[in-house]
């Protein structure tokens, strides 16, 4: 009843006791208001059960929908300090040695505490370690055990310029570096990218001299006990203990050849060995050089040409079957990798960063060229399409095989020098195209996007249902949290229970006023 109609009630009322025919006009706002009340109660029971089904939501929430990937470290990530203890001691997926690798023990583990952690802080300087590449910022690969695992920015994966929030175990390593575990995945984070493992120090010998490295040399002196034409000390692979004492093979000249024992301080100061002996010594001409390297013995093994370069031994730090390679052994860095796809269907050759429809046919090209001067033997061309089967079933493998996790290989293959190699797989996208929503843990799983990386990226879009076009949209939408929507519903409440109270007033009233007229009290 509105404040006008509420005064000419009021006046209705205060002139009934003078004109009696206004009992008519009472009754029929008797009527009106009854109506009235049972429309306000209705309303207020289905504001009372929206209340009640908001205070479930808030008491027991629903959990993520696909809260497991396969980038997720954790198949379904962990939900408390002692999961994680678990997956580290069982070693489940590997956990346990890629914490290891980061000198992170099950113990750091078990002190970590649990913490709130957004994608932006450190300065947006957080990088998470996955088990799929999908060519995010900052994107580093790193090799734990012969498995490559991915490490990239943690705000790679935001989206609509909004950070993203987690809940993370936050802890410190046994060598004092800071690591966040995330719940929803289990994936590692970690300050910066970190450094990789310092290997184990050298064994030291304590001597009277003090805590010096001991190793076993091999050296010519002349007979004037020139000592600075000692050459080539060679360390054995246990310091402390001398190698085998090679035979004396030369037979005559002026030069003594032999083994003994030197001290080296740990910053490798060549001029503090001391202490050399001469055993077993011999008579024998000035020795050859080494036709590739002149500073060494051409009876020293080192004495080898390299494969790649005629003109050098093979220890030279130059040996090296490309500009990549670390080492003569690093073969495998010269290789470059290459991918791309096509949509047999629509006819198009580079279907890179095209939309595919629904029963489309993609077939990828995984291309490895040698670059270096050696031979790449048993090479496997290997990748993991988990991305793409979200939305895409296999066709063929053309010879490949596909594991568990979703990891397709083919039979190793020798790589010759300059050569290149390649190998094929066909899918088909998905009739219809899935509406799964989007992992908590993996954003990059499920969003309409089959990604594939192998060297370069290759990205096919996939178009948007209805329900993942409300989803995408519903990212953007503030979140106000349950405690807003909680006082929300209170005050929404609170004065549909004032309305519904004030029509019943009323009604009583006029009935009252019914009453008393009846019974001549007007």
């Amino acid at each position: 009843m509105s404040f006008k109609n509420k005064n000419m009630f009021n006046k209705l009322i205060s002139n009934l006791p003078f004109n009696p025919s206004l009992i008519d006009q009472v009754s029929f706002y008797a009527k009106r208001l009854k109506r009235e009340a049972s429309f306000r109660r209705l309303g207020l029971i289905f504001i009372a059960l929206a209340m009640a089904i908001q205070i479930i939501a808030i008491v027991s929430p629903p959990k993520q929908s696909l809260a497991s990937s396969s980038n997720d470290l954790i198949n379904g990530g962990i939900g408390s300090v002692s999961d994680a203890v678990y997956h580290c001691q069982n070693n489940t997926q590997g956990y346990g040695t890629i914490l290891s690798y980061y000198n992170i023990s099950c113990n750091n583990v078990a002190q970590a505490q649990t913490v709130t952690l957004h994608s932006n802080d450190y300065n947006g300087q957080l990088f998470s370690m996955g088990r799929i590449p999908y060519s995010k910022a900052g994107e580093t690969p790193v090799n734990i055990s012969g498995t490559n695992y991915y490490l990239r920015y943690l705000w790679s994966w935001d989206t609509w310029g909004s950070w993203s929030t987690y809940t993370a175990l936050k802890g410190t390593s046994a060598s004092g570096q800071t690591f966040f575990i995330l719940f929803d995945c289990g994936n590692l984070v970690f300050i910066g990218l970190p450094p990789a493992p310092t290997p184990p120090p050298q064994p030291v010998c304590t001597t009277k001299e003090g805590a010096w490295y001991q190793g076993w040399g091999f050296w010519y002196r002349s007979p004037d006990g020139d000592v600075n034409k000692a050459i080539q000390p060679i360390a054995t692979t246990n310091p402390c203990v001398p190698p085998t004492k090679p035979a004396c093979t030369v037979s005559s000249g002026t030069w003594y050849q032999g083994w003994g024992f030197w001290y080296q301080s740990p910053d490798g100061d060549v001029n503090k060995a001391t202490k050399t002996t001469t055993i077993n010594p011999c008579v024998s001409t000035p020795p050859k050089k080494c036709p590739y390297d002149s500073s060494i013995l051409a009876t020293d093994a080192k004495c080898v040409p390299c494969p790649f370069n005629q003109n050098i031994t093979t220890s030279n730090k130059s040996c090296r079957p490309c500009d990549n390679a670390q080492t003569k052994e690093d073969k495998t860095a010269c290789l470059e990798y290459s991918k791309k796809a096509s949509n047999d269907t629509e006819g198009i050759a580079d279907a890179n960063n095209t939309t595919a429809k629904a029963g489309d046919t993609i077939t990828y090209t995984l291309s490895v060229k040698n670059n270096g001067k050696a031979d790449v033997e048993g090479f496997v061309i290997q990748e993991n399409i988990s991305d793409v089967l979200d939305y895409a079933d296999i066709v063929t493998l053309n010879g490949g095989t596909k594991d568990s996790n979703n990891i397709v290989k083919w039979p190793a293959k020798t790589i010759k020098a300059g050569q290149t190699i390649a190998q094929q797989f066909t899918v088909k996208v998905k009739d219809p195209i899935p509406s799964t929503p989007a992992s908590s843990s993996d954003p990059g799983h499920f969003d309409l996007t089959m990604t594939n990386v192998y060297g370069n990226t290759v990205n096919i879009k996939l178009p948007a249902t209805v329900s993942k076009t409300a989803e995408v949209v519903s990212t953007s939408l503030p979140n106000t949290g349950p405690g807003e929507t909680m006082i929300f519903g209170f005050v929404i409440v609170a004065i549909a229970g004032y309305f519904f109270a004030r029509s019943r007033l009323l009604s009583k009233e006029l009935a009252i006023i019914k009453a008393d007229y009846t019974a001549g009290e007007f």
